[in-house]
């Protein structure tokens, strides 16, 4: 069972991140592990090299310690304040997120519903001094991530709710097993649960090719056989994760404390938003 990676503490400078101004993102991150800012320096160069080896192998790269702990302390406490009264969604879906044929038999893992349910803080709620958003709109981290993803080109989501969020999961909230409906998810690990809220998947499940139906069903069957790992979740974590072809789930929250992870939204063609009703579910509105 991979672990994500410890390092030793950073400290953030007193006051780095005031609420009323906007945070330099090059003190948000732990520069001397991750020199985000300088992508050509040995040590950004053995970090992109490990993620890439890390998602051809497995479909999942983690950073452990990414973030500095005054980083991940100013964005949970920002999510947690941001969360409170917003839409909660809690919906039942099959694993390929899409209404089911009636041609497929009432078994078979394209019409296996599974509970997700989480709150989602949109983009927009995410002020102009927010650290999280300083961090997602600066341009060394999409260069970074890039090359990380070894994509000739990445663009920022254009989606004015989607294009960065924090999935909010309080206590009962899990998300069921699923394919995402993109190559590559981008998120940083803010707040754990007290309990449950682990990161499953089971990697390279399937195939442009091969749907591996039977892969599918063992693991949505919970059977022993089923190839699945746990991806231990560490605040302050970085994570590339390649979900279209990997089947995951995080499993139900327990106790008072959230569990949020921000998700950083990109894509290799320009432009690219959510659908109208992908919107209208996560955060209860299309605009």
């Amino acid at each position: 069972m991979p672990r994500l990676p410890h390092g030793p503490a950073a400290v953030s400078p007193p006051g780095a991140y005031h609420r009323h101004v906007r945070p330099d993102p090059a003190s948000l991150v732990d520069l001397v592990r991750y020199p985000v800012d300088a992508p050509d320096s040995p040590a950004a160069v053995a970090a992109i090299a490990a993620a890439r080896a890390d998602l051809a192998r497995q479909g999942v790269a983690v950073m452990g310690g990414f973030l500095l702990p005054g980083a991940v302390a100013a964005m949970a406490a920002e999510a947690d304040a941001l969360a409170a009264g917003r839409h909660h969604q809690d919906v039942m879906g099959t694993p390929y997120l899409e209404i089911p044929g009636d041609h497929w038999p009432a078994d078979h893992p394209r019409r296996t519903e599974g509970r997700s349910a989480l709150t989602a803080i949109p983009y927009d709620a995410f002020g102009t001094t927010s650290p999280l958003r300083a961090l997602y709109e600066w341009d060394a981290l999409l260069e970074f991530v890039r090359r990380a993803l070894d994509r000739p080109v990445l663009h920022r989501y254009a989606d004015p709710l989607g294009a960065l969020n924090v999935a909010a999961m309080h206590d009962g909230d899990e998300l069921a097993w699923h394919f995402d409906q993109t190559d590559f998810v981008v998120s940083i690990a803010l707040q754990r649960s007290e309990t449950g809220g682990a990161f499953e998947c089971a990697p390279h499940t399937r195939t442009d090719e091969d749907e591996c139906y039977e892969v599918v069903a063992a693991c949505l069957a919970g059977r022993r056989d089923a190839p699945t790992t746990v991806v231990e979740f560490e605040p302050g974590t970085l994570m590339l994760f390649a979900g279209r072809h990997s089947l995951h789930r995080v499993t139900p929250i327990g106790g008072p404390t959230p569990r949020h992870v921000a998700l950083l939204g990109y894509d290799t063609a320009p432009g690219v938003c959510s659908s109208e009703i992908l919107r209208l579910i996560r955060y209860g509105r299309t605009a």
